[in-house]
């Protein structure tokens, strides 16, 4: 759980890349075959999966927080709030992954209906930049959030060691 930050910046790499390579052959409009348009659908199913990604992770930390708070007897006080910190984090993460996740597939289906002729002019194109830059965006705050996560639970894993009776041999 302590590797989730390297993990997510490998993915948001990767969507990049992804984000590039598509961007790329839509501007050079070399779309005459399924290039843009399959990487276009790889694109937002990946982009998908890196925002859900991050929010399992959040629920499968949160859930162990608060079971390590409960075994431990940590304390929970609104001094170190662990419950509340962890609650105001999955909700940063969840509203950005949920939008970013909103904002790509409607970027395809726009993409999927200039393609078949439902929709002219440059709909798809703006919406598509508008939904790149709110997903990069996204990304910079989800892996702000991912750090404190980390740091909350390397601060719960001190105290139970600090608490935990030495090993005898």
């Amino acid at each position: 759980m302590l590797q989730m930050g390297k993990i997510f910046i490998g993915m948001a790499f990767w969507n990049v890349v992804l984000f590039a390579v598509t961007i790329y052959f839509g501007l050079t409009h070399r779309s005459a075959n399924w290039l843009h348009q399959g990487l276009g659908v790889l694109t937002g199913l990946y982009t998908c999966l890196t925002h859900c990604v991050v929010m399992m992770h959040f629920m499968g930390s949160g859930k162990g927080i608060k079971e390590a708070i409960a075994t431990h007897h940590i304390p929970n006080d609104p001094q170190t709030g662990y419950t509340r910190r962890i609650r105001r984090l999955t909700a940063r993460s969840s509203a950005m992954a949920t939008f970013g996740c909103l904002t790509i597939i409607a970027a395809v289906l726009l993409g999927g209906a200039k393609d078949t002729g439902l929709s002219r002019g440059m709909l798809h194109a703006w919406v598509s930049w508008v939904v790149v830059v709110f997903n990069l965006y996204a990304f910079w705050v989800e892996y702000k959030v991912i750090r404190e996560n980390t740091a909350i639970i390397r601060e719960i894993n001190a105290q139970i060691a600090q608490h935990s009776p030495a090993p005898t041999s």
